[in-house]
């Protein structure tokens, strides 16, 4: 019986929705089209499916593969759930909907719009970056969505192209909240600390870390540095352990990698965005969005920011407005002085006579200073700068001071004029005509802007020629297209205005021949440590997709299967566990050699055959001379029956020549790994925990056959002769035939008890070693020796028709 697809099959149905098809999936989830047959519409229905842990009965229910697994699946649909509820309260046009969330099928469902687009991540692997308008466009409505979930105390803390749905109409969505978890006011012990490598700040791989707003500011920072530049931003931790090392930091600035002029208002913000410390971040987007400039600012109709021409002015008259308040201030202090400090004022039904005479009044008397008028000369003296004493004539026309005051204006007047004709610059001069518009050296200040406009005027001539120069040999260098055309510009235009699109256009010829050149080697030696070596050399490759999947394909992990060679025999990983070996004391079956029972250890996972060795295979073997004998079918056929009439010597034989062909460490099971196997997590003494079960895993004796010690829980409806490998049922493992078919030769010597046998899982090498034990019974066999304990021994050298083989193999550390 062939194993079952996990995903649900089209035509199921989920709580009154009709599975139509899938629209992508992961390690942890699965997303169906799906159509409520009730409405007739069309939605999206994401399932949580960890897929190296569960398994899909017939009848669509999900279950563990194992008790760790279980766990697992348990803590993740929690997870999932709660992702459910965290974006279900949630209503805005940038961010994913979720109808509804539900259980059913043994796992949990979240009901979501069908959107028509595509991920960014696959429109910038289609399109290759974005330009400048196109990144403003996708900034705005993100900016919003994060300012309503920042506002509604989520923090989404996995923000990448991945997670950016872009609709047919432009419109961005914000995906997938799986990582949110926790609110604003979750404490760093119980939060959830996730992310994606280059897109996560520094804080979420810290336990202690300070997440919050300035936590997706970091990702969607790194992701407008992807979307512009074609390159993941160097991993966060990376960066901030370089810094605390008091290395340059690595990550590349973006001058460096796009032109500066087309990008120059995405660059404050991404910087500060992608700040390596918390604290230097924006810590909001409200705040964060005065960086992106005056272009994205004018297009947001969220602001009520005071506008930037305003501030600016407001800074400048600063102060002027300080010093009025500070004159006015002195001027109440001197009124309050000469008007006899805390003294009462006149008695009811008196008038006062005496009046205090105000700026800008006439006088006869010049020589007549009012409090106030010698409140604010002192005030001038004290500041000492033409503002002041300009303000203070101006205010008193008529003052007996105004000739001090354009006294000590001359003198800034000569000082200030001699330290702008030492800087000699154009802006030193306006600055001296605006501070002093009528001074002593207008005449001067003239003749010289005069001098700096001819001047301008020259250099401004001779660098529009220079650029249509620098232009007309770009167009050439950037039209032929080869290093050695822009490596000429380059050189003749180290300061051109387009050495920065040279040097990247460059750069990006040179990585595109290494890239190709760098997979090529890769695919020859294809190991693990090649495909790795091209990613991190090339980690925007071309090729980093297939690298990724071959290093997939050539991990071997718990639960995946393999091959060697294409002919070789077909493997699966099993994991490092721990099992109880042997029969129990209260068994009806159990005999003395199956016991004491004990406890056998594996600390590291190992691989082994899906099947029993095939005569296809065994014949291969011959036929290339590693082995010696080719034995009889009993005319049932050769191909993928499983070999017989093999002895454990001539086992050897194969072990020894495919270990030869592939270059890895073949051998027979030990007993203690070969019921490990066997059991794959099942404590009872019955494939499945139950005897009538027996027959859908295993070709025996059974109840069909008639024969005194047939198995009568069961029959199999197959004749007295082997049966093809795999048409019956796969353990747990995913592991056939463990028992019936054949017996299976393993590496032990023959003992007749498990008295001081190994418990590390190794092969007993001590005993009658000319005999060697056999085990899971045959087709041939029945009740006692089809149970998973049971234990026989065969002369090493004899040859049946009902004892074959299958193998083993260790794997090493990934």
């Amino acid at each position: 019986m062939s194993a079952v697809t996990l995903a649900l099959a089209p035509g199921s149905i989920v709580d009154k929705l009709r599975i139509d098809r899938v629209l992508g999936q992961g390690a942890f989830g699965i997303t169906y089209l799906v159509t409520d047959e009730l409405l007739g519409q069309s939605f999206a229905l994401k399932e949580f499916l960890p897929r190296a842990h569960v398994q899909r009965a017939e009848d669509g229910m999900l279950q563990a593969i194992n008790e760790q697994s279980a766990a697992m699946l348990a803590a993740g649909l929690a997870h999932f759930l709660e992702e459910g509820r965290t974006v279900a309260p949630l209503d805005h046009p940038n961010i994913v909907t979720v109808f509804r969330c539900f259980e059913a099928n043994g796992t949990a469902y979240l009901l979501m719009p069908y959107y028509r687009g595509e991920a960014l991540h696959k429109l910038l692997k289609r399109s290759g970056t974005l330009s400048a308008e196109e990144a403003l466009a996708l900034s705005l409505p993100l900016l919003d969505a994060l300012e309503y979930i920042h506002l509604k105390g989520v923090i989404h803390q996995d923000i990448k192209p991945a997670n950016i749905y872009v609709k047919e109409n432009g419109v961005p969505i914000l995906l997938d909240f799986g990582a949110a978890g926790q609110r604003l006011d979750a404490g760093p012990s119980t939060r959830w600390k996730l992310g994606s490598e280059g897109y996560a700040a520094a804080e979420q791989s810290d336990a202690r870390g300070d997440i919050g707003p300035w936590t997706d500011i970091y990702g969607l920072a790194a992701t407008l540095y992807r979307s512009i530049t074609g390159q993941v931003p160097v991993a966060a931790s990376q960066r901030k352990q370089a810094v605390a090392g008091k290395d340059p930091d690595p990550l590349q600035p973006l001058n460096s990698l796009v032109p500066a002029r087309e990008y120059a208002g995405l660059f404050k913000a991404i910087s500060q965005g992608l700040s390596v410390e918390p604290r230097s971040r924006p810590q909001s987007v409200r705040e964060w969005r005065s960086d992106f400039g005056s272009s994205i600012a004018a297009r947001s109709s969220r602001t009520t920011d005071i506008p930037t021409h305003i501030e600016r002015e407001g800074r400048e008259w600063l102060p002027i407005i300080l010093l009025i308040i500070f004159l006015v201030t002195i001027t109440g202090a001197a009124i309050f002085l000469l008007s006899g400090g805390g003294k009462e004022g006149p008695a009811p039904g008196e008038v006062e006579t005496v009046e205090t005479p105000r700026a800008g009044d006439s006088f006869e008397t010049p020589d007549y200073t009012s409090p106030e008028e010698t409140a604010r000369w002192q005030a001038a003296l004290e500041a000492d700068t033409a503002f002041a004493y300009q303000l203070f004539m101006q205010d008193y026309p008529r003052s007996i001071h105004n000739a001090q005051a354009q006294a000590r204006l001359d003198a800034l007047d000569d000082k200030a004029w001699e330290l702008a004709v030492a800087d000699g610059s154009k802006s030193a001069i306006e600055a001296h005509m605006e501070n002093f518009p009528d001074g002593l050296h207008q005449a001067d200040a003239m003749i010289l802007l005069k001098e700096f406009e001819l001047a301008d005027a020259q250099a401004n001539r001779q660098r529009l020629e220079q650029e249509q120069e620098d232009d007309r040999a770009w167009a050439t260098a950037r039209s032929t297209r080869t290093i050695g055309a822009l490596d000429g510009y380059i050189s003749s235009w180290p300061g051109g205005l387009h050495i920065d699109e040279a040097h990247h256009l460059r750069r990006q010829l040179s990585d595109e021949i290494n890239d190709v050149r760098g997979f090529e080697a890769a695919r020859k030696l294809n190991t693990i440590d090649a495909y790795q070596a091209y990613i991190d050399a090339f980690p925007n490759g071309s090729s980093v997709a297939a690298a990724l999947e071959a290093i997939d394909d050539l991990t071997l992990r718990p639960g995946k299967t393999f091959t060697d060679c294409p002919d070789c025999p077909t493997m699966v990983v099993v994991p490092a566990g721990s099992y109880w070996q042997g029969s129990e004391e209260s068994s009806p079956f159990a005999l003395n050699k199956e016991k004491p029972k004990r406890m056998v250890t594996f600390s590291q996972p190992f691989a082994v055959g899906v099947f029993e060795i095939t005569m296809a295979q065994w014949d291969q073997c011959v036929t290339a001379g590693g082995c010696t004998v080719r034995p009889r079918d009993n005319g049932w056929g050769r191909g993928s029956r499983p070999v017989i009439m093999v002895s454990w010597n001539d086992a050897q034989e194969y072990v020894t020549w495919i270990s030869k062909q592939t270059g890895q460490s073949y051998r027979l099971p030990s007993e203690s790994e070969w019921e490990y196997i066997a059991r794959a997590g099942e404590e009872s003494e019955w494939p499945g925990g139950d005897p009538a079960q027996a027959c859908e895993f295993g070709n025996i004796a059974g109840n069909e056959t008639g024969l005194r010690w047939q198995h009568e829980d069961c029959g199999d409806g197959a004749a007295l002769e082997t049966l093809p490998v795999g048409s019956l049922k796969p353990n747990a493992f995913g592991v056939y035939d463990v028992i019936g078919n054949v017996a299976e030769w393993t590496l032990d010597c023959m003992n007749l008890s498990y008295l001081d046998a190994p418990a590390d899982g190794g092969a007993w090498s001590r005993g009658i070693c000319s005999s060697r034990m056999t085990r899971g019974g045959s087709w041939f066999t029945g009740t006692k020796e089809i149970r998973l304990p049971a234990r026989f021994n065969l002369k090493a050298g004899d040859r049946n028709d009902f004892t074959g083989f299958r193998l083993v193999r260790a794997v090493e550390d990934q």
